[in-house]
C-alpha cells in the first residue's frame, strides 16, 4: 500500500486509524502469534489525547503516540521490542512503525526548549517544535550511518554485533562522524572494525533505520589490502564468507540483505 506523510489530517479521528503506540521501544501489536498494527477501536482509552499525525496509508490515517510504561492493555494486544519485530510484521508495517518511532520519540524528548527550558509547541506547517519564547526550533533528528558489502573474489565480509538474533551475521555499519563525508566514513568503518583497506566505496543505495533514528547509506567495495583482525569492542564475530557457506542472513526487507543479494545476483 501506498504512503502519503502529512504533518497534520484534514479530517476527526475515527475508529479505523492506525494507532501506533510504544512504550520505550516496544511497539504495541495486536494478534502477538500473527503481529500487526492496531487500529484505534481496539485500543480504547489507551489512545493518548494528544497523538503524532504520521500520514495516511492506503487512505487510512495513521497516528503515533509514547504510551506511559506498565500500561494494562486489553486482551489481544501485547507489547514487543520493535527490533525483533522485523520480518515478523509485514514489511510496509514495520517500516511505518519505524517512522512512527522516530517522530513518537521525537515529540516526546523535545516537549521543553533544549535552549531556554520553555515549554515548546507542535506546529502545524512544518514537522518541528517550536519554542514561544527564545524561537528554537526542534526538528526530528535524523543520524546518518553507512553500510557496506565488502567483497573479496568470491566472498564477502561479514560481522556479527552482540544483539544479532542467534546465528546472524551482517554487513559492515557505523555513524558517519561530524565533518566526515560517507565515503570518507566507509574507509575509516572498515579499517576499524576489520583492520583492512579497501577500493573506492560505491554507492548502492539507502534506508531509514529507527535504531535510534538512523538513515543507512549504502555502499559496496572491494578488499585491497590486509588481513582482517577483529575488534571484540565493535565485534563479536567477523569472517570471510563464500556463496557456499553464507550464515544466517538479515531479513529481506534489510539494506543489509540488499547489498548481499545483489553481491548473490551479480
Amino acid at each position: 500500500m501506498d504512503f502519503a506523510p502529512a504533518i497534520r489530517r484534514p479530517d476527526d479521528p475515527h475508529e479505523r486509524d492506525i494507532v501506533v503506540l510504544f512504550a520505550g521501544s516496544a511497539l504495541v501489536v495486536a494478534d502477538p502469534a500473527a503481529p500487526r498494527l492496531p487500529v484505534r477501536a481496539e485500543l480504547g482509552r489507551h489512545v493518548p489525547a494528544t497523538t503524532v499525525h504520521v500520514g495516511r496509508i492506503g487512505g487510512t490515517a495513521v497516528e503515533t503516540a509514547a504510551l506511559a510504561e506498565g500500561a494494562d492493555l486489553p486482551a489481544g494486544l501485547a507489547l514487543e521490542p520493535l527490533r525483533p519485530l522485523h520480518g515478523r510484521l509485514r514489511d510496509a508495517e514495520w517500516a511505518l512503525a519505524g517512522r512512527a518511532f522516530q517522530l513518537a520519540e521525537w515529540d516526546r524528548t523535545h516537549r521543553f526548549c533544549g535552549v531556554c527550558g520553555a515549554a515548546t509547541v507542535r506546529l502545524d506547517d512544518e514537522r518541528a517544535r517550536s519554542c514561544p519564547s527564545c524561537g528554537y526550533r526542534a526538528y526530528p533528528r535524523h543520524s546518518p550511518a553507512v553500510i557496506m558489502l565488502v567483497s573479496r573474489g568470491d566472498e564477502i565480509l561479514l560481522g556479527r554485533s552482540a544483539h544479532f538474533p542467534p546465528g546472524m551475521y551482517s554487513t559492515l555499519a557505523g555513524f558517519v562522524d561530524p565533518g566526515e563525508g560517507a565515503e570518507e566514513a566507509v574507509r575509516r568503518e572498515v579499517r576499524e572494525e576489520a583492520g583492512i583497506e579497501i577500493t573506492e566505496p560505491r554507492w548502492f543505495g539507502s534506508q531509514s533505520w529507527p535504531f535510534p533514528h538512523s538513515l543507512m547509506l549504502g555502499f559496496t567495495a572491494e578488499w585491497a589490502a590486509g588481513e582482517i583482525q577483529l575488534d571484540p569492542s565493535e565485534l563479536e564475530g567477523l569472517g570471510w564468507f563464500g556463496r557456499d557457506d553464507l550464515p544466517l542472513l538479515p531479513p529481506p526487507s534489510s539494506i543489509a540483505r540488499r547489498l548481499i543479494d545483489g553481491w548473490l545476483g551479480a
